[in-house]
This record gives C-alpha cells, structure tokens and sequence, in this order.
C-alpha cells in the first residue's frame, strides 16, 4: 500500500521543497513587492484567531491520515498532484516574483494573554515575505477536497468539522495580519483552476 501511495517520491519532493522554501527564509534581500488591498485595513486584528491558525498543523495531519487510507488509488493520486502542483507553483512566484507585507505594523501583542505571546511567537519566527499566494489557504483547500470525496466513508459530523476547521483557518489567516486578502484570493483562484484542470486527467 505504502508503494501505491507513493511515500518514497512524495518524501523526496517535501525535502526539496523545503530545502527551496528555507532558502527563501534566508537569502539576501531583494526586490521585494508587497501586497495589500484596502480590504485589508477593514479586517480587524483578531489575536484569538491564532488558535485556528495554528490549528492548521493537527489538520492537516488528519486529513493527510484519512486521505492516506480511505482515499481509491485515483483520487489519491489527483489529490496528490493537486497538493504538489501548487505548492511547486508557489516556490515558483516566491523565486521570480518575491512579496512582502507591511499588515503587521503596529501591532502591539498582549502578552497578558496566551493568544498575545503566541501571536508574537509565531510572527517573530514567520517573516512577513513570500506570502503570496497563500500555502496555508491552499493547502487547507485541497485537504478540504480531499475529505469531500470521502463523503461515503465519514461521518457527517466529521465533515462538518473539516468545514468549520478550514473556514476558520483560512479566517485566521486574515485576521491575524499573516495574509493579505489579495494572498487569499490568489490561493483560492489557483486551486480552483488547477482542481479543474486535474478532474479532466483520466
């Protein structure tokens, strides 16, 4: 089973990805273009939306689980290639197109608060660059895709909790200055267009 799901490959890419996505964390300054949109200062900083932010992590360790099992080979398969192919393309925009935000500044956490020393936690290690389009809304879109088409193998309740979960992630990732709508937006534009371009392969 591990062979049809092609773990070794997929081990492979994620190194890869990851050594280019490091390298963007730390490669000289560029030309940097940053993203904004006036619906961005009509969204109020929310720092309890950090919880579902960071909820993004045990989500997608579910969702990668039920799809690894309950998943038929073919879907799996197109799930896949609809995770690595805008993952790929994003490594693509940050290298040729680098952006930026400046929606943090003025913050001021309350430290008073779990939800303030997170916030600050999070955004002292994430640096507000290579944002768009956003990975956290594309990934939580084709995870969500994923469970969608396991309708007849979970609960109603689960798949209203993957709903939720990913409404609220994507939220977060407004509210809590980490993306630009325009970040959203353009997460959200690319997976519908590839999604539709990979239900067309046989």
């Amino acid at each position: 089973m591990c062979k049809k799901r092609l773990l070794l490959p997929l081990s492979v890419w994620f190194v890869c990805y990851m050594a280019v996505f490091g390298y963007l964390e730390v490669r000289p300054p560029v030309e940097v273009h940053l993203i904004s949109s006036p619906l961005d200062s009509l969204i109020p900083y929310v720092p309890v939306f950090i919880y579902p932010y960071l909820g993004w992590f045990p989500y997608i360790c579910i969702c990668a689980w039920l799809a690894f099992f309950n998943l038929s080979d073919k879907d799996y398969k197109k799930s896949l290639l609809l995770l690595t192919m805008g993952m790929n393309l994003f490594l693509a925009v940050s290298l040729l197109w680098p952006t930026g935000l400046t929606l943090r500044e003025g913050i001021v956490y309350d430290t008073g608060r779990l939800s303030g020393i997170l916030m600050r936690f999070v955004q002292t290690l994430d640096a507000p660059k290579s944002v768009f389009p956003s990975m956290h809304v594309y990934v939580t879109l084709v995870l969500q895709h994923s469970l969608e088409l396991q309708k007849d193998r979970l609960p109603g309740r689960a798949l209203l909790l993957g709903r939720i979960s990913a409404v609220l992630i994507i939220l977060s990732t407004m509210l809590t200055k980490q993306h630009s709508v325009i970040d959203v937006a353009g997460a959200i534009l690319m997976f519908l267009i590839l999604r539709a371009l990979i239900l067309r392969l046989h």
